[in-house]
Protein backbone atom coordinates (compact mmCIF):
# COMPACT_ATOMS: atom_id res chain seq x y z
CA UNK A 1 0.00 0.00 0.00
CA UNK A 2 2.81 2.41 0.92
CA UNK A 3 4.58 1.76 -2.37
CA UNK A 4 1.47 2.73 -4.27
CA UNK A 5 1.14 6.03 -2.36
CA UNK A 6 4.77 6.90 -3.04
CA UNK A 7 4.30 6.33 -6.76
CA UNK A 8 1.43 8.83 -6.94
CA UNK A 9 3.04 11.58 -4.87
CA UNK A 10 2.77 14.83 -6.84
CA UNK A 11 0.34 13.55 -9.46
CA UNK A 12 -2.39 15.89 -8.20
CA UNK A 13 -0.01 18.83 -8.57
CA UNK A 14 0.83 17.86 -12.16
CA UNK A 15 -2.86 17.48 -13.05
CA UNK A 16 -3.61 20.84 -11.44
CA UNK A 17 -0.81 22.55 -13.36
CA UNK A 18 -2.00 21.10 -16.68
CA UNK A 19 -5.64 22.01 -16.12
CA UNK A 20 -4.67 25.50 -14.89
CA UNK A 21 -2.68 26.07 -18.09
CA UNK A 22 -5.65 25.10 -20.26
CA UNK A 23 -7.96 27.29 -18.15
CA UNK A 24 -5.73 30.36 -18.50
CA UNK A 25 -5.35 29.84 -22.24
CA UNK A 26 -9.14 29.72 -22.59
CA UNK A 27 -9.48 32.80 -20.38
CA UNK A 28 -6.99 34.75 -22.51
CA UNK A 29 -8.84 33.68 -25.68
CA UNK A 30 -12.15 34.99 -24.27
CA UNK A 31 -10.55 38.29 -23.24
CA UNK A 32 -8.92 38.78 -26.67
CA UNK A 33 -12.18 37.96 -28.45
CA UNK A 34 -13.96 40.56 -26.31
CA UNK A 35 -11.27 43.13 -27.15
CA UNK A 36 -11.62 42.30 -30.85
CA UNK A 37 -15.38 42.81 -30.67
CA UNK A 38 -14.77 46.17 -28.98
CA UNK A 39 -12.49 47.17 -31.86
CA UNK A 40 -15.11 46.11 -34.41
CA UNK A 41 -17.77 48.12 -32.57
CA UNK A 42 -15.46 51.13 -32.47
CA UNK A 43 -14.92 50.85 -36.23
CA UNK A 44 -18.69 50.74 -36.79
CA UNK A 45 -19.18 53.86 -34.68
CA UNK A 46 -16.31 55.57 -36.52
CA UNK A 47 -18.07 54.90 -39.81
CA UNK A 48 -21.27 56.42 -38.45
CA UNK A 49 -19.35 59.48 -37.26
CA UNK A 50 -17.75 59.87 -40.69
CA UNK A 51 -21.10 59.73 -42.50
CA UNK A 52 -22.61 62.20 -40.02
CA UNK A 53 -19.76 64.68 -40.51
CA UNK A 54 -19.86 64.22 -44.29
CA UNK A 55 -23.59 64.99 -44.33
CA UNK A 56 -23.03 68.25 -42.43
CA UNK A 57 -19.76 69.51 -43.98
CA UNK A 58 -18.55 70.45 -47.49
CA UNK A 59 -17.98 67.71 -50.05
CA UNK A 60 -14.45 68.74 -51.04
CA UNK A 61 -11.29 66.65 -50.75
CA UNK A 62 -9.86 68.94 -48.06
CA UNK A 63 -12.92 68.42 -45.89
CA UNK A 64 -12.82 64.67 -46.49
CA UNK A 65 -9.21 64.65 -45.25
CA UNK A 66 -10.29 66.53 -42.12
CA UNK A 67 -13.05 64.02 -41.48
CA UNK A 68 -10.64 61.15 -42.12
CA UNK A 69 -8.22 62.56 -39.53
CA UNK A 70 -10.99 62.95 -36.93
CA UNK A 71 -12.22 59.43 -37.51
CA UNK A 72 -8.66 58.01 -37.53
CA UNK A 73 -8.38 58.97 -33.86
CA UNK A 74 -11.31 56.72 -32.94
CA UNK A 75 -10.16 53.84 -35.12
CA UNK A 76 -6.62 53.86 -33.72
CA UNK A 77 -7.63 54.57 -30.09
CA UNK A 78 -7.60 50.90 -29.08
CA UNK A 79 -4.02 50.42 -30.23
CA UNK A 80 -5.00 47.30 -32.16
CA UNK A 81 -5.54 49.03 -35.53
CA UNK A 82 -2.85 51.04 -37.28
CA UNK A 83 -4.05 52.98 -40.32
CA UNK A 84 -0.81 54.83 -41.01
CA UNK A 85 -0.75 57.22 -43.93
CA UNK A 86 -3.22 55.30 -46.07
CA UNK A 87 -6.40 57.01 -47.20
CA UNK A 88 -8.16 54.05 -48.81
CA UNK A 89 -9.57 52.77 -45.51
CA UNK A 90 -12.40 55.37 -45.47
CA UNK A 91 -14.32 55.96 -48.70
CA UNK A 92 -16.96 58.66 -49.26
CA UNK A 93 -19.81 58.19 -51.75
CA UNK A 94 -22.30 60.93 -52.54
CA UNK A 95 -25.67 60.14 -54.17
CA UNK A 96 -26.68 60.82 -56.83
CA UNK A 97 -23.30 60.48 -58.54
CA UNK A 98 -21.46 63.77 -59.27
CA UNK A 99 -23.89 65.76 -57.14
CA UNK A 100 -23.17 69.19 -55.70
CA UNK A 101 -23.78 70.46 -52.19
CA UNK A 102 -27.15 71.77 -53.34
CA UNK A 103 -28.53 68.54 -54.79
CA UNK A 104 -26.89 65.65 -52.91
CA UNK A 105 -29.45 63.42 -51.26
CA UNK A 106 -27.36 60.85 -49.43
CA UNK A 107 -23.84 60.43 -48.09
CA UNK A 108 -22.36 56.98 -47.56
CA UNK A 109 -19.05 56.14 -45.92
CA UNK A 110 -17.39 52.76 -45.86
CA UNK A 111 -14.57 51.40 -43.77
CA UNK A 112 -12.56 48.71 -45.48
CA UNK A 113 -9.19 46.99 -45.51
CA UNK A 114 -8.67 47.34 -41.75
CA UNK A 115 -6.99 44.68 -39.64
CA UNK A 116 -6.78 44.28 -35.88
CA UNK A 117 -3.64 42.98 -34.23
CA UNK A 118 -4.44 40.72 -31.31
CA UNK A 119 -2.23 40.91 -28.25
CA UNK A 120 -1.82 37.21 -27.61
CA UNK A 121 1.63 36.51 -26.15
CA UNK A 122 4.15 34.66 -28.34
CA UNK A 123 2.07 35.08 -31.50
CA UNK A 124 1.24 37.89 -33.87
CA UNK A 125 -2.31 37.17 -34.98
CA UNK A 126 -3.97 39.72 -37.26
CA UNK A 127 -7.70 39.50 -37.99
CA UNK A 128 -9.51 41.45 -40.71
CA UNK A 129 -12.26 43.78 -39.58
CA UNK A 130 -15.40 43.32 -41.67
CA UNK A 131 -16.18 46.12 -44.11
CA UNK A 132 -18.90 48.40 -42.81
CA UNK A 133 -21.02 51.01 -44.58
CA UNK A 134 -23.01 53.81 -43.04
CA UNK A 135 -25.40 56.12 -44.87
CA UNK A 136 -26.74 59.49 -43.76
CA UNK A 137 -29.31 61.75 -45.36
CA UNK A 138 -27.89 65.06 -46.56
CA UNK A 139 -28.07 67.91 -44.08
CA UNK A 140 -26.31 71.28 -44.31
CA UNK A 141 -23.27 70.18 -46.36
CA UNK A 142 -21.64 73.52 -45.71
CA UNK A 143 -18.77 74.72 -43.56
CA UNK A 144 -20.54 78.06 -43.11
CA UNK A 145 -24.16 78.22 -41.92
CA UNK A 146 -25.95 81.56 -41.63
CA UNK A 147 -22.63 83.40 -41.80
CA UNK A 148 -21.05 81.40 -38.95
CA UNK A 149 -18.50 78.59 -39.13
CA UNK A 150 -19.98 75.14 -38.69
CA UNK A 151 -18.23 73.85 -35.55
CA UNK A 152 -18.52 70.21 -36.70
CA UNK A 153 -16.40 70.90 -39.77
CA UNK A 154 -13.33 72.52 -38.27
Amino acid sequence: MRTRIRQQTGSALVEFALSLTVFFMALLAVIEFARFMLVVNTAVEASRLASRLASVCDTGAVQQDRIRERVRYFVEASGQIVVGTRSDWLVFTYSPANCTQANCALVETSLRNLQAQLLIPVSAITLPIPAYRSAQVREAMSNVIAGELNSSCS
